[in-house]
C-alpha cells in the first residue's frame, strides 16, 4: 500500500510537471478570444460612433448650468441677467445689465456659438420664450419679453438625431 502510494505520488507529480511545461495556447483557447474580441466590438463600436448625440446631452447639461448662473447672477448682483439665444449664427450670450458678462472659465464675454468646433453638429432648434431671451430678476423669477414667465418654457438642444429641452418653471425658475 506504501508503494502504491509512492507510485500514484510520483505519477501525478509527473502528470503535473507535464502540465505546467506546456507553453502557448490551444487553438480552442485562441477561438474564444477571438470570439470575446468580436462581442465586445458589436456591443461597443455604435455606443462610440453616435459622439454628437452624446455632446447633445452635455451641452443641454452645460445650458442647464448656464442659465443657473445666470439666475445666480442676477440675485447676487441685484441687476437683472438675460441669456439671448441667437440664431446666425447659433447660439447664446449672457449679459448682466445690459453688459457682456464674462465666462469664469474662459475670462472672455460669455458667448457660446454652436455648430462648430467642439459644439459640432448641436444647435438649438427651438425657443420657447418670446422674444428669444429668458432674463432673470434680482429675485430670481423668470421674465420673457410679455413679461413674467407664466407657463413652463424650454429650450430644444438638438444634435446627433437626439432633442433635449432645458425647461424654465414660472414663479421660481428653476431650470430642469
Amino acid at each position: 500500500s506504501y508503494v502504491n502510494f509512492l507510485l500514484y505520488y510520483h505519477y501525478r507529480r509527473q502528470t503535473y510537471k507535464h502540465i505546467m511545461d506546456r507553453k502557448g495556447f490551444t487553438l480552442i483557447e485562441l477561438v474564444m478570444v477571438l470570439i470575446l474580441i468580436g462581442i465586445i466590438a458589436v456591443v461597443a463600436i455604435p455606443r462610440l460612433s453616435d459622439v454628437t448625440a452624446t455632446n447633445a446631452g452635455a451641452f443641454a447639461k452645460k445650458l442647464r448650468a448656464d442659465m443657473r448662473y445666470a439666475q445666480d447672477l442676477a440675485m447676487t448682483r441685484n441687476q437683472r441677467a438675460r441669456i439671448t439665444f441667437r440664431t446666425l449664427p447659433n447660439g447664446y450670450d449672457i449679459t448682466l445689465g445690459g453688459n457682456p458678462v464674462t465666462d469664469p472659465a474662459t475670462g472672455s464675454p460669455f458667448s457660446i456659438t454652436l455648430n462648430t468646433g467642439q459644439y459640432a453638429g448641436i444647435s438649438i432648434s427651438a425657443v420657447e420664450f418670446s422674444g428669444s431671451y429668458i432674463e432673470f430678476n434680482t429675485l430670481g423669477v423668470p421674465f420673457e419679453s410679455g413679461g413674467m414667465l407664466a407657463v413652463s418654457k424650454s429650450v430644444t438642444v438638438s444634435g446627433g438625431g437626439i432633442n433635449q429641452n432645458v425647461t424654465v418653471q414660472p414663479q421660481t425658475g428653476a431650470v430642469n
